[in-house]
């Protein structure tokens, strides 16, 4: 169960959402209403934590979602922020995709240079080491890690000053994905 201090979501209401006006209850379940494909991610906010988790096919539904969920994060007024992004069982964004969240960055490096840092979770060694070795190239506003575990994410941003461990981050997730998508090597 989440933590009083968390706030998590069955996928956020984003403006894009074409599931965005079903019924709360089937959207905090991560179901949508009868013939509709289920939604494949969840977001929420555990301390000063925001995170956004995704499966299956990398849609451009998923990442309009999660830019939505960033942009609420910077609007948020919050200090110090950190960011999770987990991509568990899941395929890697279109290069319409990695543009769309590019320009996302570009466009708001001010504010998100505010981050105490941004943790990718994958679920593959080999995407793990392709990534860590393009980050090392293509610098960002805020500090980022390519992270094998949820856990290993918390304890890097815990080390940068984020008020979060792995147990609160890991609850938090459990707490707001459905059981069958959960975190699993």
């Amino acid at each position: 169960m989440a933590s009083p201090r968390s706030n998590v979501s069955g996928g956020g209401a984003s403006t894009r959402d074409p599931y965005a006006n079903a019924a709360s209850d089937l959207r905090d379940s991560g179901i949508v209403e009868s013939g509709l494909r289920s939604r494949t991610y969840w977001c929420g906010v555990v301390q000063n934590t925001w995170w956004f988790y995704f499966t299956g096919a990398s849609t451009n539904e998923i990442w309009y979602a999660y830019i939505d969920h960033c942009q609420a994060m910077l609007a948020s007024g919050m200090q110090r922020p950190s960011l999770v992004c987990v991509a568990h069982h899941a395929d890697s964004p279109s290069g319409d995709q990695r543009r769309l969240i590019g320009d996302f960055i570009n466009s708001e490096a001010a504010r998100l240079g505010a981050l105490v840092g941004f943790a990718l979770v994958l679920d593959s060694p080999l995407h793990i080491l392709a990534l860590k070795a393009i980050n090392w190239l293509a610098k960002k506003p805020f500090p980022e890690n390519v992270c094998g575990s949820p856990g290993t994410a918390a304890a890097w941003l815990r080390e940068l000053g984020a008020p979060i461990d792995a147990h609160t981050l890991i609850a938090a997730i459990e707490a707001g994905v459905p059981p069958e998508h959960h975190w699993t090597v």
